[in-house]
Order: structure tokens, then sequence, then C-alpha cells
């Protein structure tokens, strides 16, 4: 997963680099396969997400490849080559704007690993993600808000009331839904993360919306010194 400076000197530097190192010894049926989304957290997160679903996906708006790069470009997602490696393994490669260089090798876990975990809740039990729990309930994120600290206090005890009835079967999802989706979002704010209705006033986490923009400490742009 490249860095992908977007310049004229920066690409071809880096592709050929990678490739000096790692496809010098590769045979030709097995090439080395670079993509590149962005730099950083979000490099990262595309190439884990890859080697938990086995695809990886190719470079849509990729059109024309740098004449000084030595590649062959692909538009479309392709599977991981799983034939004739023991296991799934990509690098990361970031660029800093000072010019450090920050490369990361990460490996897909081991089964005697993968026990320990449990896949995320927005992932479902899907081919090769041997470590998802099906027992395992979903916790949601209850949101209520008002104007003010005592309308929302009264919003939390009633719906804390309202819940414990007996008589009321409601599903979790629908309720989450409905209270972060079709409610304004007011001021006053507070939530709570559950599995069940079972839930008490004191479980809350209170919070309250600024009234007042924040001052910017600093601005990121992950990438050049235009800013």
């Amino acid at each position: 997963e490249a860095h992908g400076t977007g310049t004229q000197a920066g690409d071809p530097t880096e592709v050929n680099g990678v490739g000096s190192v790692f496809a010098r010894s590769r045979p030709q049926d097995q090439p080395l396969i670079i993509g590149s989304v962005t730099a950083g957290i979000t490099g990262l997160l595309k190439a884990i997400l890859s080697m938990e679903k086995g695809i990886i996906p190719g470079c849509p708006t990729f059109i024309n490849p740098n004449p000084k790069s030595i590649v062959k470009a692909t538009r479309a997602a392709i599977a991981w080559p799983d034939s004739g490696f023991p296991i799934r393994r990509a690098s990361i490669n970031s660029f800093g704007m000072g010019g450090s260089n920050a490369h990361a090798i990460i490996d897909q876990p081991s089964i005697a690993t993968r026990g320990r975990f449990v896949s995320s809740y927005r992932s479902g039990p899907d081919e090769g993600d041997a470590f998802f729990d099906e027992d395992s309930e979903r916790p949601y994120t209850l949101v209520l808000s008002a104007n003010d600290a005592i309308s929302l206090d009264a919003n939390i005890r009633k719906l804390c009331q309202h819940l414990i009835n007996p008589r009321v079967k409601v599903i979790m999802a629908d309720l989450a839904y409905t209270l972060s989706e079709r409610r304004t979002r007011l001021w006053h704010r507070a939530f709570v993360t559950t599995q069940s209705t079972e839930i008490q006033e004191k479980d809350f986490v209170m919070g309250k919306d600024s009234g007042q923009r924040p001052k910017i400490a600093m601005i990121f742009t992950g990438q050049g010194a235009q800013w």
C-alpha cells in the first residue's frame, strides 16, 4: 500500500524503490501488487480490510500510469493471491513532510490468535472470518438530547421507566436508530451503550454541545505542505 504522492518525481521513485526491494526475487506469475488510497491511517485500514476479506481493491480513477514507473495497472478489484503464500502479508508506506518515511508490515493473524477476538459487529461471518462470534449480542448506543439539563434528565428517566415495563417489547436496533436519526439533536446530550433494555439513569454519560466554535490548534492535511 503506497503513499502515492501524486507528483511526477514522487510516484516513480516510490514504485521503483518498492519494486527493487520486494519484486526482484519474485517469479513472474507472482507479481508484486501495489495500490494506494491515501497516506496514513486510511492506507492501514484499507490493507487490514483487504487482508480480512481476501479482496484487493483496484484503483478506479487510475487511467494513465507514469511512464517512469514499471507497472501494469488494473482498475478492478482482484482476489488476494493466497496460492503459494503461507500467510497474507501487506506493507504500508507513508512519507512525512519533513523527509521521514514510515513503513509498517502487517500479517494475517494466526488461528490461535483469532480465537481471542471477535469480528466487528458490522461484518458478518464472511468466508475466511474464522473469529466471528455468532452468539455475541451486539451493543447499541441510545442517544438522547434536550434544550436544557432538566429536560434531559426527564427524558432519561422516562426512557428507563418505559423500557423496564415488562409489557414493553422493543427491538434494540430500531430504538437506537429512532433515537439517533429521527430526533432533533439539541445542545444537552446523553448516551448509553447497552445490549439490553435493562438500563438505569446512572448508566448514561452526560455531555453538552459547545455553544461556541472552538479554536483550531492544528491543521493536518495528511500530505504536502500546501497549508
